[in-house]
């Protein structure tokens, strides 16, 4: 350890004073504490479920720094845009090579073709520091499929980069102002306006874009521009120090405690972690900054921060999805901790010696330009899919939700769509109406199928992501699709109302109770709840290459990787309660040998192509077996 300290340290202390003045060991100890809460978040979210508040400690941080240099260099006439970003590539590249390219080498023994190829489009857009721009378009930083995309955390580098393509300009701007102590908290609050304005209507731009993000990193500006005031100035608030060191480690503790995937965030939540950080930058002789930050163990964690945060993520992604999205404990924090080996081997042979030499910009911008070049290449090739073999590659190349009932008008999946006049079929046979979300649209085809044996008509109405709830009060969209179908069952009068969704997702089965309740006061002959299909922690196609990889075999069943046993109980025991009928579509799919994953030897007759969704096979195959249960009546039958 002290070897350790003896080669870091004094670099850390020459980069800071040769530009900034005094070096302060406490802000590398903050950095630790932002790294700690992010890395412990994406190991084990149930430790610090708030932990993602890190990357906001980390905005605010960066803020006070590069304004702190940039300041300095402005007041001494030495500041140069040439040398500002020659810095940053010096800072910024080195690492993000190394980790670029590892990440590429993995996924190439990891990834299916379609998966290799958004692992080139994410290292583009991570080449180009547009990452949080690309994710705009994809999915969001919370969902369960965010977990399969090992640069997702580049969002961060993306916004700092933009925020710095402005921000030197700008500061020479303000400095030149007479009025210059207004113009920095007047961006941030009107950043800031913005964030909380547009965040419930477009709360992924909330998150991703680096306008409302903006003012996270001019509060660390602010704090720079505080701290290089007069030190009259500054001595007025020396002896709230202790005080304001200990409300900022409350309100990190409390926002990293309290805080979840679920809460509103950024939002005004986000004001938690960017004030905590602001009042302990704002406290460097507090016992907090002084003897708990500028500890060396927490100092050294701080310096290897960076490329700890850029090597943890793609680390523990790839464990998910060779996993089958179910690693242990102990393959977890074993990753960790050999994220932290390969983050001091980074900083210490990487960082350091490339660092230290002004002449190697514009060859980290050639490595890092050819590492996105690669990127490109590979998005170009449909990810190489030669790497696997046929069998293999036929069932990656299956589009997800390829399912006849996922594509037409009797499934609304966008705003403002309307269900279309033929979703019930004309006639005077007996009327079986589907109801649901997605996962009951993908029963289409083989209720349809059925139709050949079982003489009745079929009505369906289902819409993305809304189980078949009256007034459920979550989403508005769905509330009123609900209400549209309940008006449809009570003009038709359906024989059979058939009820299925994602039951794993509904919390509030009270709420279904009084649904029950409302179809059981129009006289519905039968009402049935179709049981939840088994929930894939990874798309089956991947469940299937990791299988093949390691025993060189398709499986038929397996036994790991997906979730639903404990729904099926639940909803078999609420339907009892209820007075309805309850099929087991779980028991059906899956036994004491594991789940299915194909219904024939055909690619096409895998029983989902992504994590939930029936395939028009598995469809086919369910409603068969279920055909008897589903349709008892004599008149049902033939």
């Amino acid at each position: 350890m002290s070897e350790l300290g003896n080669t870091i340290l004094p670099i850390a202390r020459l980069d800071h004073q040769s530009k900034t003045g005094a070096y302060r060991p406490d802000i590398d100890g903050l950095r630790a504490i932002s790294i700690l809460l992010v890395v412990g978040y994406h190991a084990q979210p149930w430790l610090v479920p708030g932990g993602f508040i890190g990357v906001d400690i980390f905005f605010v941080i960066s803020g006070f720094l590069i304004t702190r240099i940039i300041l300095s260099q402005i007041k001494a006439n030495t500041f140069s845009f040439m040398e500002f970003y020659s810095r940053r590539i010096r800072r910024i590249f080195p690492a993000l090579i190394v980790v670029l390219a590892v990440t590429y080498l993995i996924g190439w023994f990891v990834l299916l073709p379609d998966g290799f190829s958004m692992l080139g489009k994410s290292i583009a857009a991570g080449v180009a520091f547009v990452s949080n721009l690309f994710q705009l378009r994809q999915v969001g930083y919370f969902a369960p499929d965010a977990a399969e995309n090992p640069l997702l955390h580049l969002w961060s580098l993306g916004i700092e980069e933009q925020f710095y393509i402005f921000w030197p300009p700008a500061l020479l701007f303000v400095f030149g102002s007479k009025r210059r102590g207004v113009w920095m908290p007047a961006i941030a609050a009107a950043s800031f306006g913005f964030s909380l304005m547009i965040f419930f209507g477009y709360k992924d731009w909330s998150f991703y874009s680096p306008i409302p993000r903006a003012w996270e990193l001019l509060a660390g500006g602010i704090v720079a521009y505080y701290t290089d005031a007069p030190e009259r100035e500054k001595r007025r608030f020396a002896k709230l120090e202790n005080v304001l060191a200990m409300l900022g480690v409350a309100a990190i503790i409390f926002a990293a405690i309290t805080l979840n995937k679920e809460s509103s965030f950024p939002g005004l939540y986000a004001l938690l972690p960017v004030l905590g950080a602001v009042l302990i930058i704002l406290s460097p002789n507090s016992p907090v900054n002084r003897t708990f930050l500028s500890n060396r163990q927490m100092v050294l964690i701080g310096l290897i921060s960076y490329p700890l945060y850029l090597w943890h993520w793609p680390l523990l992604s790839y464990l998910g999805i060779v996993r089958n999205g179910m690693p242990t404990a102990i393959e977890i924090w074993a990753v960790v901790l050999g994220a932290v080996l390969l983050s001091w081997l980074t900083y210490r042979f990487v960082e350091i010696p490339l660092r230290q030499r002004k002449n190697t910009a514009p060859k980290l911008a050639f490595g890092l330009v050819t590492v996105g070049v690669a990127g490109i290449v590979t998005v170009i090739a449909s990810g190489f899919g030669f790497r696997f073999p046929s069998e293999i590659r036929d069932i990656a190349q299956l589009a997800p939700h390829s399912n006849a009932g996922l594509s037409d008008k009797c499934f609304l999946d966008t705003p403002g769509s309307e269900f279309n006049s033929s979703c019930i079929e004309e006639g005077d046979r007996p009327v079986m109406l589907l109801w649901g979300d997605s996962t009951a649209a993908a029963l289409y085809p083989g209720l349809k199928n059925a139709q050949a044996t079982v003489p009745f008509r079929l009505a369906r109405f289902t819409a993305s992501a809304c189980a078949p709830i009256l007034a459920a009060g979550t989403d508005a969209r769905c509330d009123a699709a609900n209400d549209i179908v309940f008006g449809i069952i009570r003009s038709s009068h359906p024989e059979i109302v058939l009820l299925h969704a994602w039951w794993g997702g509904v919390k509030d089965l009270e709420k279904l109770r009084e649904t029950i309740g409302q179809l059981k006061a129009l006289s519905i002959k039968r009402i049935v709840i179709l049981g939840p299909v088994p929930v894939w922690k990874r798309t089956l196609p991947h469940s299937l290459v990791n299988f093949y990889r390691l025993r060189h075999a398709i499986a038929e069943r397996i036994t790991t990787g997906m979730s639903g046993p404990q729904d099926d109980e639940r909803m078999e025991a609420f339907s009892k309660s209820a007075g309805v009928e309850y099929i087991s579509a779980w028991h059906t799919l899956c036994n004491s040998e594991g789940c299915m994953t194909r219904v024939g030897p055909a690619p096409s007759d895998v029983i989902t192509t992504d994590r939930v969704h029936l395939s028009d096979a598995g469809s086919n195959f369910l409603i068969e077996r279920i055909r008897r249960s589903l349709f008892p009546q004599p008149d049902f039958n033939q």
